[in-house]
């Protein structure tokens, strides 16, 4: 992607008029080093992925899509969740909702906003302000849009919003509802959608073993492992590992240290895969203290 930005895209930042197709070239880089930066993160390369972000942004503004411009505002906000910074999370947020009040309502986008806003209340443990934002993401996402959706905006559904309402009720410690929410995720992701249902079975595997349910935690677990063997996606590989430490203190289950087995071969077997992904240099540590 970087490559065909460079070889491709650059060259036709030059010498086009501004006011004729112009602003749709820098609007078409801006989108495209923005999947940049998500394809960097995907692969736990998050400082990339931050610098094609910041570069999308700035492209945009030259571009004139005032909702890919938020759009881009949401995926900062994503990484910043990811990297333990929720006030940054939420100024990002907070960008792209002033934004989308200035033009049409785009009920997807700013339901995804407003979910990224609740999670980083989440993370300061303002449960009240991030259980308003995810009920006000829901009555959001119902209303009929006044402005069609921009071609470089991904869509944003129940299944997305389900997805952050089960990480933000896991870190309130509302195990219940983050369990019925990430059940939810599985049920609207079909098997074709392997990484985002993966992503919702491991936030419920995550919740299971919270509530001392260690063996269906590895049931689930079993099942993302059988359906993401050829997945290239750091993110995936990563969070499956960090199970390891989730479930140790239950090995003496027999389900359990059968699954804990799998999961040493699963690491043996995509060792090469993480060596890949992560060749910057920038060697990424496991839960269990093994830096590959």
């Amino acid at each position: 992607m970087v490559k065909y930005l460079q070889v491709e895209v650059a060259p036709r930042l030059f010498g086009v008029d501004h006011y004729n197709g112009g602003q749709l070239v820098f609007a078409a880089a801006a989108a495209l080093t923005e999947m940049a930066g998500w394809m960097a993160h995907d692969a736990g390369r998050d400082q990339t992925a931050e610098q094609h972000f910041a570069r999308s942004l700035e492209l945009v503004s030259l571009g004139g899509d005032r909702q890919l411009g938020v759009h881009i505002l949401a995926s900062m906000s994503h990484l910043a969740h990811h990297r333990g910074n929720p006030a940054d999370a939420i100024r990002f947020a907070v960008r792209g909702r002033e934004s989308l009040t200035r033009g049409p309502r785009q009920p997807e986008l700013e339901a995804r906003i407003l979910a990224m806003q609740a999670r980083g209340f989440a993370a300061l443990r303002r449960a009240e302000d991030c259980i308003q934002h995810l009920l006000q993401a829901e009555r959001v996402l119902a209303v009929a849009p006044t402005d069609e959706r921009s071609p470089w905006v991904s869509h944003f559904d129940d299944g997305s919003l389900a997805s952050e309402a089960a990480r933000c009720l896991r870190q309130l410690g509302d195990l219940s509802e983050a369990q019925r929410q990430a059940e939810r995720i599985i049920e609207l992701r079909p098997g074709d959608r392997r990484r985002s249902r993966a992503f919702g079975q491991l936030i419920l595997v995550t919740v299971l073993i919270a509530q001392g349910k260690p063996d269906e935690a590895c049931a689930v677990a079993q099942e993302v492992l059988d359906a993401t063997q050829q997945l290239g996606s750091y993110l995936v590989i990563q969070q499956l590992l960090d199970l390891r430490q989730l479930l140790e203190p239950h090995r003496a289950n027999r389900v359990v240290a059968d699954f804990l087995a799998c999961l040493d071969e699963a690491r043996r077997e995509r060792v090469w895969l993480c060596q890949w992904l992560t060749r910057d240099g920038r060697g990424q540590t496991a839960a269990h203290g093994e830096t590959w």
